[in-house]
Parts: structure tokens; sequence; C-alpha cells
């Protein structure tokens, strides 16, 4: 599809790659009608400093970003472009269709194949030499659907964990924001393919997933597991002693710790 040139957009997003993604837009000289944060999220002030720094309307509360939209406030007149970034929260309409260039999603897995939050898990799970990050546009209420802009591969090694699969995956997206949002400014046309099939876990089953079963599950399965699910403070591959899960630790991510500690 062809594209204007984009120069005011919405922005929503959280972590710390929201934090570093609102800087890039500042400094690309793109104007930001909004900053939408998350307010569990620890970036979320950062977010609100750099806001009122820069003198951008900042939201917490989407209720309120929607009740400006439907009062038609003056900030959203020539809206360009809708982001969100590692977003977690529905978005809906209006605002899916208030970017006169369209509304796109940064996710944090490759397109079409993980959906969800589940795609490290997976990934680890299903022994990938690779993994990726992904852009789509946004055209329904629905998670993660939308024609792909691009997706972004890199390699990962046999022996990756959660936690730094998603480190590399955290720069990566960084990176593909950031090629987005200049091929965004340009004008040029922009090319999509379609973004069907895929896996999608909602809680439930993933948190399934890190069941540990040490009668039915060999080695290879349990390590495997440990590695899909080590992400602290969070619950990872557990058992169940009582009514208490207990996660379970090996060797090698003891090694890991060990590593991360002495940086």
């Amino acid at each position: 599809m062809k594209s204007r040139k984009v120069k005011k957009v919405i922005f929503m997003g959280r972590k710390k790659g929201a934090v570093d993604a609102v800087r890039f837009l500042i400094e690309s000289k793109t104007k930001i009608a909004v900053i939408v944060g998350i307010e569990n999220d620890p970036y979320h002030k950062e977010l609100l400093e750099m806001a009122n720094k820069n003198k951008i309307l900042f939201v917490l509360n989407e209720r309120e970003l929607y009740e400006l939209i439907a009062k038609q406030d003056k900030r959203f007149n020539k809206v360009d472009l809708v982001i969100s970034y590692l977003y977690s929260k529905r978005i809906k309409n209006p605002l899916i269709k208030l970017g006169k260039a369209g509304c796109i999603n940064f996710h944090p897995a490759p397109l079409p194949d993980y959906k969800s939050s589940a795609g490290y898990n997976l990934a680890i799970l299903e022994n990938k030499s690779d993994y990726g990050v992904s852009v789509h546009f946004i055209d329904t209420e629905e998670f993660d659907q939308g024609p792909i802009i691009k997706v972004l591969k890199f390699p990962i090694s046999k022996n990756e964990n959660m936690m730094s699969l998603y480190k590399k995956t955290q720069k990566e997206l960084f990176k593909l924001f950031k090629e987005t949002i200049i091929l965004f400014q340009s004008g040029k046309e922009i090319k999509t393919y379609e973004n069907k099939g895929g896996l999608y876990l909602n809680r439930e089953q993933l948190e399934k997933l890190k069941n540990v079963d040490l009668e039915k599950d060999d080695l290879d399965t349990i390590n495997k597991k440990i590695r899909a699910f080590f992400f602290p403070p969070h619950t990872g591959a557990k058992i169940k002693v009582g009514n208490e899960d207990i996660t379970l630790v090996n060797d090698e991510l003891l090694k890991y710790l060990d590593k991360i500690i002495k940086k």
C-alpha cells in the first residue's frame, strides 16, 4: 500500500523499549500527539517525564484516551500513524482507524508463527535455530492480526533460555522500530503480506506447559522446559510439592546467573 509521509503519531507502549522508541521519535522530529502508558509498567514514569519535558500529552487511563477522541480533541487532528510498542491492552476502534497511514503494532515474536506472548517459550521448546520480531498493521480488535509489514529474523543459541532470548529480542525489536519509522517517514510504498495461521496460547495453556512430570518427562524435555520458562521472578518450569509450586533450575542456568551477577 502507498503511504503518506508520517509526521504526527500517537504512541502507546511499555517497557524500556518504549522509552527508547519515544526518544527516537523526538530526535527524528516526529510530532507526538499523545503518549499512552500502562500504570503497572515500571517505565511509565520515564515516559511521563519525557512527555512533560517535551510538552506532550500523557495518558495512563485508556478510557480518557477514547473520550478525547470522541470529543474530537484538536490534538488528535491530522494524526498520520498510531503506534503500539509492546502495548498489552486491546486496541479498539475508532483508534485503529484514526491514523491516516494506519495503526501498527510491534510484536516480540515472528509472525505469523507465534501469536500472544508465548513465542519465547515455544521457540525454545521447539528447538528453533532462529527467532524474530515483527511489525504489522492493526485492522481488527483481535490481538496480533492484520497484514505483516516486516519480520526481522536473528539466530539463537541451542542453549538459549527465556531471559537471554528476551534480552536479544528487545534489542532487535527496537532495531525494527527504527527501520519502520524511517520507512513511514519516507512516504515510500508499504508492502505487506498475509498474517494467517500461527499458534496462539492463552495464559492457562501456557501455564500447563510449565508442569514437569518427573516420571514421564525425559531429561532433555525437563531441561528444555527449565530453559524455556526461566524468567525471574516469575514461576518457571515447576513441580508440585503439597500445595506449593517449586521452580526448577539446572546447572546450566546457575552458570548463566553467575555470569550476570559478575558483570
